[in-house]
C-alpha cells in the first residue's frame, strides 16, 4: 500500500471530518443521564461496545470496501451497497441513533464525492441523493476506503478508531474525563478494535446484542435537557 491511500485515508478518519459527529452520542448521553455509565466504567463499557456494535459496523465497513475496490466495482456493486445499507439501517432500532448514523453517512460519502471527483463515488452519491436512500456512515466508509484501495481490515480497524475517538470525545463533555484520561481509555482500546476487526465476516451473519444501548437511544428522545441529537 503506498502512502498517498494511507494519508487519504488518515484525513478520512479523523473525527474533525465535517460530518456532524460531535452532534451524536449515539444513547451516551442517555446511560449517563440514567446513571448507567460512569468515568470509572468507561474503558469496560467501550470494550463491550466494540465487541457488539463495532464489531457489526466493522462487518459492513469491510464489506463495503471490498466490493469499491479495483476494476471490478460497477453499477451492481452499487446496488449491492444500497441493499446493505437498507439491511444495516434495518439492524439500528432506534431512531434517532440511525438517523444520525445516516445524515452522517450521506455527508461522509458526499464530501468524499467532492474531494476525491472519482466516479464511482460521484455515482453513488448522486443515486442516493435522488433516490433519498438511507446510507451509513460505516458502509460509507468502507465504500470509499474501496476506491482508495484500502484493504477492508485497515479499513474497518480505521473506522472503529473514528468512531471511539468521537464516542470518547463525547463522554468528555458528559462526564468528568480529562485529555490524559481521554487518550489513556483510547490507546488501551487498540486490541479490543483489532479483536473486533477480527470478527469480520458476512454482514447478515454477524452477531450484535446491545438491548440497553438501544432502550437508551430510544429513550434520548424524551430527556429534558440535551447536549446532543442522538
Amino acid at each position: 500500500m503506498t502512502l498517498l491511500p494511507m494519508l487519504r485515508l488518515q484525513q478520512l478518519a479523523d473525527s474533525a471530518f465535517p460530518i456532524g459527529g460531535a452532534a451524536h452520542s449515539f444513547g451516551i448521553e442517555a446511560l449517563v443521564h440514567a446513571g448507567h455509565i460512569n468515568t470509572d466504567l468507561l474503558p469496560a463499557f467501550f470494550q463491550d461496545y466494540l465487541q457488539e456494535a463495532g464489531a457489526l459496523e466493522a462487518a459492513y465497513c469491510a464489506a463495503s470496501c471490498t466490493l469499491a475496490r479495483g476494476d471490478c466495482a460497477n453499477d451492481e456493486s452499487i446496488r449491492q451497497w444500497m441493499r446493505w445499507n437498507a439491511e444495516l439501517g434495518a439492524r439500528k432500532l432506534a431512531r434517532e441513533s440511525r438517523d444520525g448514523s445516516a445524515a452522517m453517512g450521506r455527508r461522509f460519502l458526499r464530501l468524499a464525492a467532492s474531494m476525491s471527483g472519482d466516479e464511482l463515488l460521484i455515482e453513488a452519491s448522486e443515486i442516493v441523493s435522488a433516490s433519498g436512500a438511507e446510507v451509513h456512515l460505516a458502509a460509507c466508509f468502507g465504500f470509499v476506503a474501496g476506491v482508495l484501495e484500502i484493504d477492508p481490515a485497515t479499513a474497518a480497524a480505521a473506522y472503529l478508531q473514528q468512531s471511539m475517538t468521537a464516542l470518547v470525545s463525547v463522554c468528555q463533555r458528559l462526564l468528568p474525563l480529562g485529555q490524559t484520561q481521554a487518550h489513556r481509555i483510547l490507546w488501551n482500546l487498540k486490541p479490543a478494535i483489532l479483536a473486533a476487526v477480527d470478527r469480520v465476516g458476512e454482514p447478515a451473519l454477524t452477531l450484535s446484542f446491545t438491548p440497553l444501548l438501544d432502550f437508551a437511544s430510544a429513550q434520548h428522545a424524551t430527556l429534558y435537557t440535551r447536549l446532543f441529537m442522538s
